[in-house]
Order: C-alpha cells, then sequence, then structure tokens
C-alpha cells in the first residue's frame, strides 16, 4: 500500500511539472508523424495563446472533502484581450496563486453547478489580477473531475 501511494504522489508531481504535450516524444516513432500535425494545425504550442485564448492545464490538485482529501482535475480555456494578456496567466506566479485558490477548495461546495460558476468568478477575478484589469472576457471549464 505504501508503495503504492509513493508511485500516485510521483505521477501527481510529474503531471504537475510536466505538461501532458511533452510525455509524447517528436522523436522517434514512425516518424513524420509531428509534421503532419503542424501541417493541419491540430495542435498548438503550450503555454501560448491564439487569439487571445489560452489553454490553461490539466491541473491536479487535492482538495478538501469530508472524507479527507480529493483529488480535482481541472482544464480551462481563458479568453482575453490580446495574446500578451493571455501568456501572462501561465507564468510561475499566476499559476502558484491558482494552486493555491484551487487547493483552498471544499469538494462538496464544488460539486454542485452554483459552485462552480462561483469559482468560475474568483477565477476570472484572480487571472484580471495578472492580465490587467479587464483584460480577461470569459473562462470556459474544458475539464472538471473529482477523483
Amino acid at each position: 500500500m505504501r508503495r503504492l501511494t509513493q508511485v500516485v504522489i510521483f505521477i501527481l508531481v510529474l503531471s504537475l511539472s510536466l505538461p501532458l504535450a511533452s510525455w509524447a516524444s517528436s522523436e522517434g516513432g514512425h516518424g513524420g508523424g509531428d509534421s503532419k500535425k503542424k501541417e493541419k494545425g491540430e495542435k498548438k504550442e503550450a503555454g501560448k495563446a491564439e487569439n487571445g485564448v489560452i489553454t490553461i492545464g490539466p491541473l491536479v490538485v487535492n482538495i478538501l472533502s469530508n472524507k479527507g482529501y480529493r483529488f480535482l482535475r481541472l482544464s480551462m480555456i481563458v479568453e482575453c484581450e490580446d495574446n500578451e494578456a493571455a501568456e501572462r496567466l501561465v507564468k510561475a506566479d499566476a499559476k502558484e496563486e491558482l494552486i493555491l485558490l484551487l487547493s483552498s477548495k471544499v469538494a462538496d461546495d464544488l460539486l454542485a453547478n452554483s459552485g462552480k460558476m462561483i469559482l468560475r468568478k474568483e477565477l476570472i477575478g484572480l487571472f484580471s489580477k495578472y492580465a490587467g484589469p479587464g483584460k480577461v472576457k470569459n473562462l470556459y471549464f474544458s475539464e472538471f473531475v473529482f477523483q
């Protein structure tokens, strides 16, 4: 059981420190796959905004529950005025404050849609602090999973 816990912690730490796209190597394999994706425009570079829109996540954080800790896996799409404001949201200081905010939440509060809407408003307020007043137009959850 202890070994399993250590493996789970290692995977969580690894998933927080590496973007999901970096797990798949662009070298090796059958070759040529990476250039096909770029030609079709299927995959954009992590941490880069396009038309003021940036994807943040997936993030995995521990959150409180009446049964101890639970995991929250969250991805979101943030719409900003411009690319510069959007790319500011994935810097280390903004990401740290995001993780601290999420880890202070209680799972039971986030299960209802009203809790998710409150979280959305709090996240827009947090991101406005880093992007600039009025620069964050909207935020959409693309993944919201408890375990």
